[in-house]
């Protein structure tokens, strides 16, 4: 069965019989306690790679961005209406309000900014805003306006937060993430990256201004909930490591590739393609349900997708460096008779 639903773009594994050992996988101590040597140097090659001062490495995504959300004590967050769950949930966790905006819509953000801070006044550090929101929408496949954001937040008093998990690894020089890819880079925003998709090592790097990391480390759950284990360190301080760069961009190169030659062949075959090129590719098709069991029927597993950014469902291939030049084939063959060749486009969706 020709899989494509994973999300380990690059075909990172880390088998147990990689270099490296472990005495045991955790210290039974808070990494607010006793952090080691590979934690500070996996934060701060992400850190770098992000364009940011500092980074703090936490267990997930979802612990980063509760103690973030706590340690910034808003009055208010808002959150992009098509976020990621998790940064919903997350942002919900410890915020009083919570409110969504727009998808990438910077004026809503201006708008409501403007009712908040007329109904409440921001004296007090703890009124000042959180605007929330995923770097990358691979639902989408556009990036976040993320410079227009953070000035905007910024002018308001306030922080921007960012989850740029999707894209770390694999967008940007040395896939250093959507802020680069787009030619900048932030000023004081906060960025949570997990490196679970991109490079394979199931835990997060929260990066920002030294004052607001050099907080976090000793805040929230990094006192309450147990570390990254010695297998997580070791996989992420190899993924990291500048020794395998060109290992790396030799895989984000074949990544690459196989998108564009995908896209290409869905675009041939009468088929609409959502958004940008990004690992995660969607085809609008007229009954995506009824093609995905066609397709498994014919050894190729796919998803079907229902995204809030998005007006319909879509069929989606996620594409990874461990796949082929004649799996692409296989999945252009096997879509003959499974999805009649005419375009389907959504309406007012970038492509």
């Amino acid at each position: 069965m020709l899989d494509l639903t994973s999300s380990l773009f690059l075909g990172l594994h880390h088998p147990a019989g990689g270099p490296g050992g472990w005495a045991s996988l955790t210290t039974g101590r808070a990494a607010a306690l006793d952090e080691p040597a590979a934690a500070r140097r996996v934060a701060a090659r992400v850190a770098a790679r992000l364009g940011a001062p500092a980074g703090v490495v936490h267990r997930s995504v979802l612990h980063a961005l509760v103690d973030v959300v706590d340690l910034l004590a808003p009055s208010v967050v808002l959150v992009d209406a098509a976020a990621y769950p998790l940064v919903r949930l997350a942002a919900g966790a410890t915020a009083p309000v919570v409110r969504t905006f727009g998808h990438h819509d910077v004026d809503d953000v201006v708008r409501l900014l403007a009712g908040e801070r007329a109904g409440r006044g921001w004296g007090a550090r703890s009124g000042r805003p959180v605007v929330v929101t995923d770097g990358w929408c691979a639902a989408c496949n556009r990036p976040a306006p993320l410079a227009a954001l953070e000035r905007v937040v910024r002018a308001a008093g306030g922080t921007l937060v960012v989850d740029d998990t999707q894209a770390f690894g694999v967008l940007g020089p040395g896939g250093s993430g959507t802020w680069r890819w787009a030619g900048g880079r932030p000023v004081g925003a906060v960025q949570v990256v997990s490196l679970a998709k991109g490079l394979g090592a199931p835990l997060t790097v929260t990066t920002g201004p030294r004052d607001v990391v050099a907080r976090l480390a000793v805040h929230g759950t990094r006192w309450h909930a147990s570390p990254p284990t010695a297998a997580d360190l070791r996989a992420a301080d190899r993924a990291t490591d500048p020794a395998g760069g060109p290992a790396l961009a030799r895989r984000r190169r074949r990544l690459w590739w196989l998108v564009r030659a995908l896209r290409a062949g869905l675009r041939r075959w009468g088929l609409a393609v959502v958004g940008r090129p990004f690992p995660v590719v969607h085809a609008c098709v007229p009954d995506p349900a009824r093609a995905a069991r066609v397709l498994r029927g014919r050894g190729v597993r796919t998803l079907v997708l229902a995204p809030a950014c998005l007006p319909q469902p879509v069929l989606t291939f996620v594409v990874t460096a461990e796949h082929a030049p004649a799996d692409v084939e296989h999945v252009l063959a096997a879509l003959r008779g499974a999805v009649p060749r005419t375009g389907h486009a959504p309406t007012a969706v970038a492509r």
